[in-house]
């Protein structure tokens, strides 16, 4: 019988940088070596969890005294509301466009894009599938999370949900920074459509009442099945939730996911990486997809309705422009007005 982790994934412990990597580390200041967020050509940080790309690693936090951190962690939840405020206004933003001024905006702005990048982006959206969503319930490394999105684009899944529970980013200067990095890892995925939570609860009723996805939480329990001997039903609608590094699910998520599932694992390694499961559930989705008589498995490419194509599309060209200032400034000198939102994120 297959062998199963305790905790779906986690760290790997045993994968450590070298000797002169970790010296490097240790000769060098970390601001040196911070580079910009590239979504098409990411180099993964020697050190995730210090990846300065992610978290602000200064006095500010680290070390700040207790009257001046609780003002820190009360200044991050609201940067927490607000960031969730705005993601919410960007897809209410685009979702309410107008289909005329889609694409009166869209005819202005593609002859300042290259040929190629314009085909780029249609191709691309041509193969985009709403039916599978992912979702990760409070996460902690900003960096992991930043990999499972990027993996998540590659295999055309649009959307996203994160919860961000702040009773689970408390206790210590490094949880703050952990969810500071975990909104600049958002606000960089740029191709995805991402949706931020406050609570498992909240999260799950929009996921299944409200959007109408079947909750397939990765959890390790005497009910979970092998993610291989599952059926996900034709035009069934799933979202997969991924759970903490460390912890996994919440028994709130826990009770109130329709099924969980596990990855079997046959090693001594006592669990996958989350980038790592996230890669193999989608994987197993793939093959399902592939190997249906039918080909309409869970991931199902090119189910996007005309107006959400219509406006990724847009969306991918005013983020494929020179500048981002331009985009604004065409579309005003043709007398085209979108909401503000739209150029904000």
């Amino acid at each position: 019988m297959l062998a199963s982790s305790s905790r779906l994934f986690g760290s790997n412990k045993n994968s450590r940088p070298t000797y002169r990597a970790r010296q490097k580390l240790k000769n060098e200041d970390l601001g040196d070596r911070v580079t910009d967020l590239d979504w098409e050509h990411y180099e993964f940080g020697i050190n995730p969890k210090m990846d300065g790309r992610f978290s602000e690693i200064n006095n500010e936090v680290l070390h700040a005294d207790e009257e001046t951190y609780g003002k820190i962690v009360k200044k991050e939840a609201k940067e927490d509301e607000q960031m969730q405020e705005q993601l919410a206004d960007l897809n209410d933003a685009y979702r309410n466009l107008e289909p005329s001024l889609v694409k009166q905006a869209t005819s202005v702005l593609q002859p300042y894009i290259n040929a190629d990048r314009t085909l780029r982006i249609q191709e691309v959206l041509s193969k985009r599938t709403k039916n599978v969503k992912f979702a990760f319930e409070n996460p902690a490394n900003p960096s992991n999370v930043w990999a499972c999105l990027r993996t998540i684009d590659s295999f055309g899944v649009q959307n996203v949900d994160i919860i961000m529970d702040p009773s689970a980013y408390t206790g210590s200067k490094q949880t703050t920074l952990q969810k500071r990095g975990m909104r600049t890892a958002m606000g960089s995925a740029k191709w995805l459509t991402l949706t931020q939570h406050s609570s498992t609860k909240e999260a799950v009723e929009c996921l299944q009442k409200e959007e109408g996805y079947k909750v397939y939480a990765t959890d390790v329990n005497s009910e979970s099945r092998d993610i291989r001997d599952i059926d996900f039903p034709d035009g069934e609608k799933i979202c997969i939730v991924m759970g903490n590094e460390d912890r996994g699910i919440s028994d709130e998520m826990r009770n109130l996911a329709d099924e969980t599932f596990y990855l079997p694992m046959v090693g001594f390694a006592e669990s996958f990486n989350l980038s790592v499961a996230t890669s193999i559930t989608l994987a197993h989705l793939s093959a399902k997809t592939s190997n249906s008589k039918d080909g309409k498995g869970p991931l199902q490419p090119g189910d996007l309705s005309s107006h959400e194509y219509n406006c990724l599309y847009l969306k991918g060209l005013l983020q494929s422009l020179a500048q981002r200032k331009m985009g604004p400034l065409l579309l005003k000198k043709e007398g085209i007005k979108l909401p503000e939102c739209i150029y904000k994120l």
